[in-house]
């Protein structure tokens, strides 16, 4: 890789930090970003789980207080999420890299469409579906989007945010310092199956491993102030772009 390639991954997981620690998207940017250097779509979706570690980690001291207010709920959110995340490994493993490259413009578009309308369910459900806000539905839903986090994971954090807030958790604050711990569970999963497994690539990943972790470190502090409107319009057209782009290659 040549050193534009490390400035262009660095930049790009800056990026991704930031926009992790406020709400959820930043794969959208460094995946297009590693496929750019040459890496297969495997290698580059596993390679960006593993290297957004560090972005969802970091921007866990930030919300530490809410974190703690919202202890009670923990335990049984976590062994749904760490058995969802499990299968999900599993799944990639078994089903390889040729049907996953088949299927990442469809994931990349589902992804971008989730996070689009996520607000829009987060409000009905907390008002209509009560089975998502108290019953077990919610938790299903969650195990199924911890799966989704281990396999592919872009766009995810969002639709993992809606849920949190549906769950219950107090304010946006409470929900995302939830979203950042779940994140940080899988990609740390992920981070060794897939490191073992031989799909990550080193080199790529410390350049946008580097860039998610300074990123997320001044995000958590931005999501107090920012205009998440405008965040997330971005975010959604970049993840129509990205979408598109693949289905034409």
């Amino acid at each position: 890789m040549s050193l534009l390639d490390h400035l262009f991954l660095l930049g790009a997981g800056l990026l991704a930090g930031v926009i992790n620690s406020v709400s959820s998207g930043g794969s959208f940017f460094t995946y297009p970003a590693m496929l750019a250097t040459g890496l297969t779509p495997i290698q580059a979706a596993t390679t960006t789980l593993a290297a957004l570690t560090p972005g969802n980690l970091a921007a866990v001291p930030e919300y530490w207080p809410e974190v703690r207010a919202e202890k009670h709920r923990y335990p049984e959110l976590l062994i749904v999420v760490v058995t969802g995340a499990l299968i999900g490994i599993l799944l990639l493993f078994t089903t390889g890299a040729d049907a996953f490259e088949s299927l990442v413009p469809w994931l990349v578009l589902a992804a971008t469409l989730f996070f689009a309308v996520s607000p829009m369910v987060r409000r009905w459900a907390a008002e209509h579906a009560h089975s998502l806000t108290d019953g077990r539905l919610g938790l299903v839903l969650i195990f199924v989007m911890s799966i989704y986090l281990t396999y592919f994971g872009s766009g995810v954090g969002n639709l993992i945010l809606a849920m949190l807030t549906i769950r219950g958790f107090t304010d946006f604050l409470s929900a995302n310092a939830g979203k950042n711990i779940i994140m940080t569970i899988g990609t740390v999963m992920a981070t060794v199956a897939y490191g073992i497994g031989g799909w990550v690539q080193w080199e790529p990943l410390l350049p946008v491993f580097i860039g998610s972790g300074v990123g997320a470190a001044f995000g958590g502090k931005i999501a107090r102030g920012i205009p998440l409107r405008a965040l997330r319009a971005f975010v959604i057209s970049f993840g129509l772009f990205v979408a598109g782009w693949l289905f034409l290659r």
